[in-house]
This record gives structure tokens, C-alpha cells and sequence, in this order.
């Protein structure tokens, strides 16, 4: 039995399908974004995106990003950079430096 993978166009290729229409009407934009499968964090990590948000560094060439509760301190010293990872379109799931 062949099972569907857990993301990507393979398991909603009609999703993507609109993605890829959308990108193609705003090339410009399409080339700052990115579809990204959320597994790794809803899944295995467990992360609540209600109640947490990841906060990222960039450190000896890698991405580094943990997970705080929204209320966490650090998570209030990062709101004054920026995001860098939206769900459905417009919540906040991933603080960014502004440089990045």
C-alpha cells in the first residue's frame, strides 16, 4: 500500500496548484516566499502556534530556532524585529532579526 506523504503537492496538489498561479501572478513576491510543511513543529515537536512562536538567529551559518511561549520575555524583546513566518496568510508564527 502506497501511502500519501505528510505534505507537499503529492497529498493537495490543488492547493498548490492555486499557489503556483498566484506565484506566477506576482513574481516578484513569489521570490521572497517559500510553501513550508509544518510537521516538523505541529507533529514531533508538539509546538501550540497559539500559545508559542519561534524565535530565530542566524549563528555559524545556521538557522537556529526555539520555540516560547508567547508571553516568554524573549519572545517580547524580538517583537520589535521582525516576522518571518506567516500562517494562513497573516499570524505570526516565527520572529526573525530584521536583518534577515
Amino acid at each position: 500500500m502506497k501511502t500519501k506523504p505528510a505534505c507537499g503537492p503529492q497529498r493537495d496538489p490543488e492547493f498548490f496548484e492555486e499557489i503556483d498561479k498566484l506565484f506566477a501572478k506576482y513574481p516578484e513576491a513569489a521570490g521572497r516566499y517559500a510553501v513550508s510543511c509544518l510537521r516538523l513543529e505541529t507533529v514531533v515537536l508538539k509546538i501550540d502556534f497559539e500559545r508559542q512562536v519561534g524565535v530565530s538567529r542566524v549563528e555559524d551559518g545556521r538557522i537556529i530556532t526555539e520555540f516560547h511561549d508567547r508571553e516568554d520575555d524573549i519572545v517580547r524583546l524580538y517583537r520589535h524585529t521582525s516576522c518571518c513566518q506567516y500562517v494562513h496568510g497573516y499570524e505570526c508564527v516565527r520572529l526573525c532579526p530584521v536583518d534577515l
